[in-house]
């Protein structure tokens, strides 16, 4: 793992996961303007902003000190093929900080805010409404997440954990997107981000 191969993994990503909802953008508009008003890349107000810092601490907090305090967790969330085991095995330095960032805030953070909260989102909330589109949507993150260790570990608590806290930001962002921003994308994708860089910050290089 190298900034460079990192840098070039998280533009190919951002591209990939916008793919279908430019698709769908496009086939059913006619058009390439206002793609990014349709997934909600566009400015976002303070309150937001800073609710989604909070939120990051609140969601991000807990599955931290759970990899802090319990061996299971720590042995998990350090595996060599999960994100944080491969920041770990980097060490310290300057290199491994951008790859962080990087990893944190544009391959995962802003890849996923596009699709999941700038498309599965505001789809299932205009077929459903409010209420039950974003639960939809946080189930289905939820789940993702959980799937994706499935192959690192069987423990009932974790994996329980692993799809509780995602399903719960994702929730949160979607409100704070679509009821405080406007629909704006922006405070999921710093809650994301931010939480994403102190996980893999703490796991990866302090514990």
């Amino acid at each position: 793992m190298t900034v460079f191969n990192e840098f070039i993994g998280a533009v190919l990503q951002i591209i990939g996961f916008s793919l279908i909802p430019f698709l769908v953008y496009v086939i059913g508009k006619k058009k390439v303007k206002g793609f990014f008003q349709y997934i909600g890349l566009k400015k976002s107000n303070r309150k937001a902003n800073l609710l989604a810092l909070l939120i990051a601490l609140l969601l991000g907090g807990p599955i931290i000190l759970l990899s802090i305090f319990n061996p299971d967790f720590k042995a998990i969330l350090t595996h060599p093929e999960s994100v944080s085991g491969n920041i770990r095995e980097l060490g310290f330095s300057a290199s491994a900080i951008l790859i962080v960032l990087i990893t944190a805030v544009f391959k995962t953070g802003l890849s996923e805010e596009i699709f999941f909260r700038g498309f599965v989102a505001k789809r299932l909330i205009a077929w459903l409404g409010f209420q039950a589109g974003n639960i939809l949507q946080a189930v289905i993150f939820g789940a993702i997440h959980t799937l994706l260790f499935l192959t690192i570990s069987k423990n009932p608590l974790f994996l329980t954990v692993i799809f509780l806290f995602p399903a719960l930001g994702a929730y949160f962002k979607v409100y704070l997107n679509e009821k405080v921003a406007d629909g704006s994308i922006v405070p999921g994708w710093i809650a994301h981000g931010v939480g994403n860089v102190l996980a893999y910050s703490v796991i990866g290089f302090l514990i």
